[in-house]
């Protein structure tokens, strides 16, 4: 699945209404269906929204229209003056007036929000790009203090869209319901801690939108690990998937060349070797079931450079692909290593952990 930065969810929505001519209207419709169904699943007798001045706002109003003949006690807190609310949300406002819903101007009160069984953020959306700031960060303050059930729509309001850093003061969400396609807000930290349970609608855009090679950003999900692996057949051995180097660990590091191997093997590899210092032989031995070990020259700690040679040796004979770095220790022996394996290697490497370390130091290998 692909993720995305607020300009390239805006540039989805903007084409899925001037090319496709899916008013903007009906996609807040089709996104306030979305979060409704999610809503009434919490079985509230008791539901208040907050609804900021922007298209997010619009959603959160029409939410509260949608389950006005299915909550006995639905209260719409309209937030900001009128003469900042957007087009669309000045036309869900009408039209929930017309359905008599409960539309009251300012914040609830710490007793109201007490009382609700569900809030619904629908403040601000991911267009928002400053700090929250005034009489409604510490509004915030006192609605994340009651630890209610609150659902986001899109995002909890003052995450950032992407890079998920909170603006000032956010609102913690217990679940997150956005559209289309995740943003890179409710993925990384500390906006994933805050957005909840995340759950990604689809409201109408194009296939041909939401898939397009011009998002850069993938989502590595189960179900796409399971489609990029090739199945195997029953009969086949693991010689023929591939023998990987491993050359990780040092005294008080074991722990990170192990997890190193296994995850290795997990991943698919046939079969998994341990190019690690002889001294540590028994702690390896003991630790490992189908990974192999390869103990090899070593001085207190680390690798000596005179491994080197054998591990020329291994992995021009043996290895389809090196794994270096994790645990491996930094020092001239380990350097020298490294600096073998780049003039030598005959086969793919990747380099991690102490390794990206030593190449940061831009020696001339």
């Amino acid at each position: 699945m692909k993720v995305v930065k607020s300009q390239e969810m805006a540039k989805i929505d903007n084409l899925t209404i001037e090319k496709y001519g899916i008013p903007s209207i009906v996609l807040m419709e089709r996104a306030a269906l979305s979060v409704s169904n999610h809503v009434i699943k919490e079985c509230p007798d008791s539901l208040i929204i907050l609804a900021g001045p922007g298209n997010n706002g619009g959603d959160g109003v029409a939410v509260g229209r949608i389950l006005s003949s299915k909550i006995k006690d639905i209260k719409i807190f309209q937030i900001f003056p009128d003469e900042k609310l957007s087009s669309e949300c000045k036309i869900q406002i009408e039209i929930a007036k017309k359905f008599k819903v409960s539309i009251l101007k300012g914040y609830p009160t710490k007793r109201e929000l007490q009382e609700t069984q569900v809030i619904v953020d629908a403040l601000f959306g991911t267009g928002l790009t400053r700090n929250i700031e005034g009489e409604l960060v510490e509004f915030i303050r006192v609605l994340n203090s009651l630890k209610k059930n609150v659902i986001a729509i899109d995002i909890p309001s003052g995450i950032s869209s992407d890079s998920g850093e909170v603006l000032g003061e956010a609102i913690k969400a217990k679940k997150t319901i956005t559209f289309g396609l995740p943003k890179r807000g409710h993925i990384l930290y500390p906006g994933k801690d805050y957005a909840g349970e995340l759950t990604v609608e689809d409201i109408g855009f194009p296939k041909e939108l939401t898939e397009s090679e011009d998002l850069k950003v993938n989502l590595v999900t189960k179900n796409f690990a399971r489609k990029i692996i090739p199945e195997r057949p029953a009969y086949s051995h693991k010689g023929k998937y591939g023998h990987v180097l491993v050359i990780a660990g040092s005294v008080g590091k074991t722990g990170a060349a192990l997890m190193t191997a296994k995850s290795a093997l997990r991943t698919g590899s046939g079969l998994v070797t341990l190019a690690i210092p002889s001294t540590l032989k028994g702690v390896f031995q003991s630790n490992v079931l189908e990974e192999m070990i390869l103990p090899l020259p070593c001085n207190t700690k680390t690798l000596s450079k005179e491994s080197a040679e054998q591990i020329i040796s291994f992995v021009n004979e043996k290895a389809d692909s090196v794994a270096f770095g994790p645990g491996v220790g930094i020092n001239e022996d380990i350097e020298e290593i490294l600096k073998n394996l780049l003039m030598n290697c005959s086969v793919p490497i990747v380099i991690d952990a102490d390794g990206i370390t030593l190449l940061s130091k831009k020696r001339k290998f």
